[in-house]
């Protein structure tokens, strides 16, 4: 509760107002009542001293007569006790040595055993000569007393001390109406403070609380409020002054807003991604590129540590690398991001300098996978290429030598040279041919002549060519073309070359005895598919996904023995995708292969 109530105090300005103004009050009036208390005080007990010295001086003459007469302890006593019922004091006779001759308080037989009262300061006042006052707690009675002692002479001599004694209680009637009186104008005045207080307060206060409010709403991002302003004293200046404040944050802010959304839509817009770290290796900018590359998705990652969303040890290992060297030195390495796909990442990391604390690190990312691929499909190409030309080029050099050492002049082993040296030549225009149609298909130097063709007679042409090399080979072709089928959109030439280079390799990697099959179908979504289906030995699963790449072979010396290029699958690929369509491979070890391909379907637009 106490806490509640010092934090409602502590949360209020008004409320702190008022109370420290009721609260100077309140110290200045017990300040103000405590000072006229002891003076009032102060005035009673000298009142009280003032009517116990005049008393005592009364009492003197009668004092020195008992004295005179021989100081008989009975007349003195009946002398202190009369004495004290006319003044409503205590009465005490004291001899010149200190010793007690009569007190009114005390009985006649106890007075003897009463203490030398020489050393009190009244009693030594007045056994000097002069009066003397004192306020102590009294030995005898135990009661606080107001002590004025008179000496008592005679012929210039002091024969002894009279003193009078009233309890200090007597004092205070004298001004405890006065304390009640004090207290309620006190108690007023509190309340009127404590009303002036909440007028002052609200009035001085209410333009601050507004102001706090208007604070509080900048606070918030609202800068287009505004504090109403009043009056010219310092607080109106305060309320217009936070006013400018708030417009020029509102500009500023507005600045700041618009360049940090030119700076996000630039770095956004990268294809490279940009991370930016502080000097604790902790993230403050990520770039989409970034995101995109690490799969990060919307994941909020600022403020958190790279290698927590990141988890990447030679990254990581690039920010201290990059740190350590020289201002400006760009630190650049490849890295290798190990989740399927696997991709290659050429690095650029450079220190970010901030004021007065450690250098974070800007890094630059380049995704290099493609290009790499592109570098190994090259080399593969020229070393594919190479030893494709190298062997017949070899087998022709070697037979033409052979026929100029002198075998030109067997004709039975020249003729047979001849002929192998044709087919090779043979193979290197079929080699070239295909390489010829690649490029002018991959660099789109081939305008295709897309019109209404009939499928089924498109396949029966090209079975007809194949059908020689199937026979030879005992293996069966046939066309499996439902009667109703549409015509496709399709270059005819280009058509009747993907179902010739199809079946010509199902043929070629049938054994006797197999079969190949063409088969069609309409698609639910008006395409055409076409299937070349096949008895023949398989792939792999692992080779599957390289069978369109140039020069890639299962079983390269059967390819090659076969006549084979190592480039019909790329070019139906290429020719395939080049009508729209899409080029599927399903195979099974020793089971069979089967091709699929779509076309449109429809008239040309």
């Amino acid at each position: 509760m106490l806490g509640r109530i010092v934090h409602a105090l502590r949360r209020r300005i008004a409320l702190k107002l008022t109370l420290t103004l009721v609260g100077f009050v309140a110290v200045s009036m017990m300040l103000a009542g405590l000072y006229l208390s002891r003076g009032l005080e102060r005035v009673a007990v000298e009142s009280i001293e003032a009517r116990l010295g005049t008393g005592a001086r009364v009492l003197e003459d009668e004092a020195r007569a008992g004295l005179r007469a021989g100081g008989e302890a009975r007349s003195l006593q009946t002398f202190a006790e009369r004495a004290a019922r006319r003044t409503n004091s205590r009465v005490t006779l004291i001899a010149p040595g200190g010793r007690v001759l009569a007190d009114s308080e005390r009985r006649p037989a106890d007075v003897a055993e009463m203490e030398n009262h020489a050393a009190r300061p009244e009693v030594r006042a007045a056994l000097n000569g002069s009066a003397g006052r004192d306020v102590r707690r009294s030995g005898t009675l135990g009661t606080p007393l107001i002590y004025v002692a008179v000496p008592v002479s005679e012929s210039g001599r002091v024969v002894g001390a009279l003193r009078l004694a009233a309890p200090l209680e007597a004092a205070t009637p004298a001004y405890e109406s006065l304390r009640g009186v004090m207290l309620a104008g006190g108690a007023v005045a509190l309340v009127v403070a404590l009303g002036i207080g909440l007028f002052v307060a609200g009035r001085v206060t209410r333009p601050v609380v507004e102001m706090e409010d208007v604070a509080r709403q900048m606070s918030e991002g609202n800068f287009r409020v505004r504090a109403s302003v009043r009056s010219p004293d310092e607080i109106g200046t305060l309320g217009r002054s936070l006013n400018v404040m708030a417009g020029r944050l509102r500009e500023k802010i507005d600045d700041l807003e618009r360049e940090q959304a030119k700076a996000t839509a630039i770095l956004d817009a990268m294809v490279e991604g940009v991370i930016a770290t502080d000097g604790h290796d902790h993230i403050i900018l990520l770039n989409e590129g970034a995101r995109g590359i690490f799969g990060l998705g919307q994941t909020r990652v600022e403020r958190r540590p790279l290698l927590e969303v990141i988890r990447n040890v030679d990254l990581h290992g690039l920010l201290s690398e990059s740190r350590a060297a020289a201002d400006g030195e760009v630190v650049s390495r490849e890295i290798k991001l190990p989740d399927p796909p696997e991709r290659v990442l050429q690095v650029h990391a450079v220190p970010l300098r901030f004021t007065g604390d450690e250098p974070g690190v800007v890094i630059i990312l380049h995704d290099i996978t493609e290009l790499r691929r592109l570098e190994q499909v090259r080399t593969e190409f020229v070393a594919n290429v190479s030893h494709e030309l190298r062997t017949p080029l070899t087998a022709i050099q070697g037979y033409l030598e052979t026929l100029l050492d002198g075998a030109l002049e067997e004709p039975q082993h020249a003729r047979k040279f001849l002929e192998i040296v044709f087919r090779h030549t043979e193979r290197l225009g079929r080699l070239t041919d295909d390489l010829t149609d690649l490029s002018n298909i991959e660099l789109g130097r081939i305008s295709l002549r897309i019109e209404p063709t009939d499928l089924t007679e498109v396949t029966e042409s090209a079975l007809a060519i194949i059908q020689p090399r199937a026979g030879s080979g005992r293996v069966t072709v046939k066309a499996n073309l439902p009667a109703d089928m549409p015509e496709v959109l399709a270059d005819r030439d280009r058509l009747a070359q993907i179902l010739i280079n199809l079946v010509d390799n199902a043929v070629k990697y049938t054994p006797a005895g197999g079969h190949v099959w063409v088969e069609a179908q309409r698609l639910p979504s008006g395409m055409v598919e076409v299937a070349v289906r096949d008895t023949g030995v398989g792939v792999p699963k692992a080779d599957l996904p390289r069978l369109t790449e140039r020069f890639y072979r299962v079983d390269k010396a059967r390819s090659r023995e076969l006549g084979g290029t190592g480039l019909g699958l790329a070019i139906v690929k290429h020719l395939v995708l080049a009508h729209g369509g899409d080029l599927g491979i399903e195979s099974e070890l020793w089971k069979g292969t089967t091709v699929r391909f779509t076309l449109p379907t429809g008239k040309p637009t």
